[in-house]
């Protein structure tokens, strides 16, 4: 008994609380109405009693034709019902030339500032906190009447309806009695709005506890009224505002989650989840309300990767996936830019966002249910390909689904299921496809439709702006170039295939085609869009040639397709003058940069060893040479390099380097590149490569050189440096390695891999004088001096060893002898280059030869060497010391001479 009475009490607290700030909100409307009447009778009565034409606020001009009296006014206030009022504290604009303008009791607070403390706690935070308060106060209610056991199950959900629906009751009441009232700051949460929210999760409680708590409804008629509940409340947000829709959208999507769908089919939700998005699409477009849409979106996203958890038929989940596409390319992409002009359709970023989510939502749907490839799946890919690009077509500004579609389809070719013994993978592809005739007509249906739609774009809309001609192109020439390319991949796996080049010629055809059907309208109408589309379809009608010529002689290597349409897309760009294209330059060079990082080897094991003449030069040289064509083509005369040009040039040189390298490693190793081992001819040749480059950059760049010419001279350069001394100096110094060493006294290989370097360091630090910074002439200079240094040790060595030259093996005293007479021979030449060349570091480097030979007879000569050989030793050193300082004496270091006046001229 007390707790019944205890129940009631709560139940009757629950009702004044409930009624109390209704009534509030009633008597301040009427007060309001009473203050806004009051001041319109003020200015009624500030009018002249008598007379039909007032007294104008302002003097007019004199006329001379007397203006019209005006009708009479009528006075009466209208009714609320019929016409809004004004704003409150606010009066009625009186025109200009009306009666009497009397001041108005109050003004309008100033909204401009941020609110105050109290603005928020007063309109803000307590309807918030208000509305949840009461929805957690319906379900502590409940909750404390099933711990008491005051009612039954029966009771507690018809107590639960009943609040519920008292609630959405309350909020319609409050919002029709405030409807005359004045309209409030967007920011102020409306107050019915809020009652009415609360209702509504009043109502989801109550219909989830019936079934999942006592079990009075089944499972379908609970998720039939927990869809309508959603639904209902959606239609209701148009009466209310978003926070009741974002309230009803979320109860429409859990809906599912919170009753089941009573069976293993999926096809109920494939049908059901779409309608909901539908509506909530629909309720956000004619409200204006994107973060609704947003919200939709997300869920449907969310439900679409759920559905393939899921177990069930995979064609449910394509369905459920192509309809919620369907539906977000038209809410976000084609509905925004219908209708609008080509003159003005630039670029949607939102629309371009929201198409690249969408394609990663169903390429992510695609790769979790790739089981078989069958016609659904084919089916799925197909439509989630075309779909943005159709956008595209629709709306201009959706331009971004071109490029979105193309990619789409490339991500659905490659995730397209492989067989159940794939051949082998490269650059992340599988070799081997499970149903290959659906995957090429999957690829050929898709590419050549996405291109279609781009190229009807072009030809339809010369006015475009010139981003949006752009990215229609891209989309149509990159996506038949890609499902070729990749199709050919997931099904030949890199051998010759003459039925792919077939079908790269029959696409360079329709490619020309394209490019005359803009060629041809541009000479009627001309426009920048419809150039660009020339070009576009020009360049990618280059690039199937090259990729059929390599499907069929290459064997498959990509590479020199990429560079040879890289080399023709940079001489169209020239003959047409289409700066765009220079950055298609730009982006094959960072394509083939991508194969390079994943997989540096080019070329396959079944290289041929025929020197030079080999695989190689297509995989390396070929490229090296186009790019290079390429970045020389698209540079633009008197002025710096620009992005596209620095991009060619860097890939052109970092190819031509590794073509270099490796031929000398093919030569060297009989045609095997992963031989084990170098040797010290290998680590030569390589050495004078890296300062052949580094001289050739050096000797051509320019007084305003490009940044890729510099920086690449300086860092083969330094590569060179770090051969000569890791590779030359320590790996193979045959001193070290005692390795044989083939050839005769004069030619052999340490004499060549040390002399030529030599020379090469010599001939750069004498192209980089006035050129390069000091210190890199100085490094040139320090490397040739060492490598000569080593190369006259080692030919000293083999002329009295022979083949094997390791330091562990005796030395004889006429060995000793040459070492001495060799440096100073050595230091000698260096001297006289200094003195005729002027120069400071050749004198130096022949005072450290000079001293490390005087040092070796002083220290070694005298207790190693016997007999007439330590004499000589000993005479030449002092003979070659005299003759030096007389030479610094007279030559270098001459005083000058005095100064003769002149005569003094004969007296008269």
């Amino acid at each position: 008994m007390d707790d019944g009475l205890f129940l009631s009490a709560v139940l009757i607290a629950l009702a004044l609380a409930l009624s109390g700030p209704a009534a509030l909100l009633l008597a301040l409307r009427q007060r309001h109405r009473i203050q806004v009447l009051e001041r319109r009778l003020a200015l009624v009565e500030a009018r002249p009693i008598a007379g039909p034409t007032p007294i104008p606020a302002v003097a007019p001009t004199p006329s001379k034709a007397p203006a019209a009296p005006p009708e009479p006014r009528d006075v009466r206030p209208p009714e609320p019902s019929s016409e809004p009022t004004p704003p409150r504290s606010t009066v009625p604009a009186v025109a200009l030339g009306q009666p009497g303008t009397a001041p108005s009791p109050s003004r309008a607070p100033d909204r401009s500032s941020a609110p105050s403390i109290e603005e928020r706690f007063g309109t803000r935070w307590t309807v918030w906190v208000g509305g949840l308060a009461l929805a957690f106060g319906a379900v502590l209610l409940v909750r404390y009447s099933a711990e008491r056991g005051l009612f039954g199950p029966g009771v507690r959900i018809v107590g639960g309806f009943a609040l519920a629906f008292g609630l959405v009751g309350l909020g319609e009441v409050l919002r029709r009695r405030l409807r005359g009232a004045a309209p409030i700051p967007p920011t102020w949460p409306d107050v019915p709005a809020m009652v009415t929210a609360a209702g509504t999760v009043g109502l989801f409680g109550a219909v989830y506890a019936a079934h999942a708590l006592y079990g009075f409804v089944g499972p379908g008629l609970a998720f039939a009224g927990l869809a309508a509940t959603g639904l209902a409340a959606m239609f209701a947000a148009l009466l209310h505002g978003p926070a009741l829709a974002g309230i009803g959208l979320v109860g429409a999507l859990a809906t599912p989650l919170l009753v089941g769908g009573g069976g293993t089919s999926l096809w109920p939700l494939a049908l059901y989840l779409p309608v909901v998005a539908g509506s909530a699409y629909a309720f956000a477009w004619l409200k204006g309300w994107r973060a609704l849409a947003v919200a939709a979106g997300i869920g449907a996203a969310a439900w679409a990767l759920f559905l393939t958890l899921l177990p069930g038929q995979s064609v449910a989940v394509h369905a459920h996936l192509v309809l919620q596409q369907a539906l977000a390319v038209l809410v976000f992409a084609v509905l925004p830019g219908r209708g609008v002009p080509d003159a003005q359709a630039r670029l949607d970023r939102f629309a371009a966002l929201a198409l690249a989510l969408a394609g990663g939502v169903a390429l992510a749907v695609l790769g979790l249910t790739a089981t078989d490839g069958g016609p659904g799946w084919a089916g799925a890919a197909l439509a989630a390909s075309v779909l943005p690009a159709l956008a595209g077509l629709v709306a201009a500004p959706a331009a971004a689904g071109s490029v979105v579609a193309a990619l789409t389809l490339a991500g659905a070719l490659m995730l397209w299921p492989q067989t159940a013994y794939p051949s082998g993978t490269s650059f992340l592809l599988w070799y081997g496809a499970e149903n290959p005739g659906l995957l090429i007509a999957l690829a050929a249906a898709g590419s050549l439709t996405i291109a279609a739609l781009g190229a009807l774009r072009l030809l339809g809309g010369s006015r475009l702006p010139y981003a949006t001609a752009l990215t229609f192109a891209a989309g149509a020439a990159a996506a038949p170039l890609a499902a070729l390319a990749i199709v050919y991949w997931r099904i030949a796996g890199g051998t010759v295939a003459p039925g792919f080049a077939a079908a790269a010629g029959a696409l360079a055809a329709g490619f020309c085609g394209l490019a005359a059907l803009c060629r041809r309208q541009d000479d009627q109408t001309p426009s920048p869009a419809l150039a660009l589309g020339l070009g576009a379809f020009a360049a990618a009608a280059v690039a199937s040639l090259c990729l059929g010529l390599v499907f069929a002689l290459s064997g498959g290597s990509l590479t020199p397709a990429l560079a040879g349409a890289a080399l023709a897309t940079g001489l169209i760009a020239r003959r047409l003058d289409i700066p765009a294209l220079r950055w298609c330059v730009a982006g094959l060079a960072a394509l083939v940069a991508a194969r390079l990082a994943w997989d540096p080897a080019l070329i396959g094991a079944d290289l041929s060893r025929t020197p030079i003449l080999n695989g190689l030069v297509t995989a390396y040289g070929l490229p090296a040479l186009c790019f290079g064509l390429a970045a020389w083509v698209i540079r633009r005369p008197g002025r710096p390099a620009d992005i596209p040009e620095q991009v060619a040039q860097a890939l052109s040189l970092l190819l031509s380097g590794l073509f270099v390298f490796l031929e000398i490693r093919h030569a060297l190793h009989g045609g095997d590149l992963t031989a084990p081992g170098t040797s010290v001819l290998e680590q030569g040749l390589t050495t004078l490569t890296a300062l052949g480059f580094s001289g050739v950059l050096t000797r051509f760049s320019g007084p305003s050189p490009s940044p890729v010419i510099r920086f690449g001279g300086l860092a083969f350069a330094c590569l060179a440096l770090l051969q000569g001394a890791l590779g030359l100096g320590l790996a193979a110094n045959p001193l070290l390695t005692d390795e044989p060493v083939a050839g005769g006294l004069v030619l052999n290989d340490a004499v060549l891999a040390y002399a030529l370097p030599a020379a090469a360091s010599f001939a750069l630090a004498r192209v980089a004088q006035g050129v390069r910074p000091v210190w890199f002439v100085r490094m040139a200079g320090g490397l040739g001096l060492a490598l000569s240094f080593l190369a006259l040790c080692l030919a000293v060595r083999h002329g009295f060893q022979g083949e094997r030259l390791g330091l562990d093996r005796a030395t004889g005293q006429a060995e000793w002898y040459t070492y001495s007479a060799a440096w100073l021979g050595l230091g000698l030449i260096a001297l006289g280059y200094g003195i005729l060349r002027g120069s400071a570091t050749a004198r130096l480097a022949s005072a450290v030869l000079v001293g490390l030979a005087t040092l070796k007879v002083f220290l070694l000569d005298l207790s190693g060497l016997e007999g007439p050989l330590r004499a000589l030793s000993f005479l030449g050193l002092g003979a070659c010391l005299i003759a030096i300082g007389l030479v610094y004496q007279r030559l270098v270091f001459a005083p000058a001479p005095p100064l003769v006046p002149p005569p003094a001229a004969p007296e008269t």
